[in-house]
């Protein structure tokens, strides 16, 4: 409310995209200073540069990587307060001028803030973000608290929600939990005093979002409390987490991780579409029905292959062992995500039942 009413009271124009399907030539008819969009948004611009690289000759694919590697570089040094050498901002310059300007250009050319709210974003995508010039201002708040962080816009850090705002004070409780107390936090829930005091103890909010704190400050959030996974052997296992590890694979579109109180972690994924027909081999499945497309050999070698990268980034615990590919995305109309794009990991495992019958059939495997 706060985004849409200041400028409104500046003078300053706002525009809503219709859908994720017009926004592409909607910003380049409005070429926007200041774009604030939910992690999906962000998720889907980055897969579609990647499936427009890979139609590329294999020399313009080695220097869209060779850019982004020195440009993820240069902002990692730049968060970490660290010295960018010499040789490096020269070859940041001719990765300014050959990749990223152009992709920058695709946006409307005129962004000065790019901003991520909703849920969080995932650190390699805020990187990629970072390296090509346009670094994503992630903040936090609830409706309970307002606003409480921000990512200080000359310093933001890849994956954070940012600092504490002046008046804001921040704690995490023995499991976690980010606790918050300001001058903006609620009162109570109307006529409700029980789920008032479940949230509001001794002038502490509990946000129910799991979260770290670094040495400068900055926050991440990990993982939301109610949605912990424990395994039947009392491992426990964020997924949030490890859903976001997902957002740097092309192929993927939505994951949502399953295995609490059961011996091992599974999922359920659903695909890009539009990159699955990039893949090699996938000539024959072009314009079939995104259920056909779902199923093509090429795509379950490639999610298998995502899947196989992620877990190396896994404790054992953590991996996961088996996997289904949905033959449709998550949408608004089936109850699966909210409007603001979030998942309702709920809806989708009752939705799918049967499929995560199939997964934990027999419980063969343990941990």
């Amino acid at each position: 409310m706060v985004i849409e009413l200041l400028p409104i009271e500046m003078g300053v124009p706002v525009w809503f995209s219709e859908s994720l399907a017009k926004l592409p030539s909607e910003m380049k008819t409005i070429r926007p200073t200041f774009l604030l969009a939910p992690p999906r948004v962000w998720e889907r611009i980055f897969a579609s540069i990647n499936a427009e690289v890979k139609k590329k000759s294999g020399l313009a694919r080695k220097v869209f990587l060779g850019a982004v590697g020195i440009g993820s570089e240069v902002a990692r040094l730049n968060e970490e307060g660290k010295p960018v050498p010499k040789w490096m901002q020269n070859m940041l310059k001719l990765a300014e001028r050959l990749v990223f300007s152009k992709i920058r250009a695709r946006l409307g050319g005129r962004l000065r803030i790019a901003a991520s709210g909703a849920a969080p974003l995932g650190k390699e995508l805020g990187r990629f973000y970072a390296a090509i010039g346009m670094p994503l201002i992630e903040g936090y708040g609830l409706t309970e608290g307002g606003v409480l962080t921000l990512n200080p816009l000359d310093r933001p850090k890849s994956g954070s929600i940012g600092v504490a705002l002046p008046g804001v004070e921040l704690r995490l409780a023995e499991d976690g939990e980010l606790l918050a107390k300001s001058a903006t936090l609620f009162a109570g829930y109307y006529k409700d005093p029980a789920s008032t005091a479940a949230v509001l103890r001794d002038g502490w909010l509990c946000t129910g979002d799991i979260a770290e704190v670094d040495s400068g400050g900055y926050v991440y959030i990990t993982g939301r409390k109610k949605e912990l996974i424990v395994s039947s052997n009392g491992k426990k296992i964020y997924p949030a987490r490890i859903e976001g590890l997902f957002k740097a694979e092309p192929i993927v579109n939505q994951v949502v991780l399953i295995g609490d109180r059961l011996p091992f972690v599974t999922a359920l994924m659903t695909i890009n579409v539009a990159n699955a027909e990039t893949l090699k081999g996938m000539e024959p499945f072009k314009g079939r029905e995104p259920g056909e497309v779902a199923v093509a050999p090429p795509v379950v070698t490639e999610i298998q292959k995502a899947v196989a990268r992620v877990n190396k980034q896994l404790a054992p615990f953590e991996q996961i062992r088996k996997f289904r590919i949905l033959e449709r995305d998550f949408s608004i109309e089936t109850g699966e995500l909210t409007p603001t794009m979030k998942v309702r990991r709920n809806r989708v495992l009752e939705n799918n039942r049967e499929l995560v019958s199939e997964l934990y059939m027999g419980k063969e495997e343990s941990q």
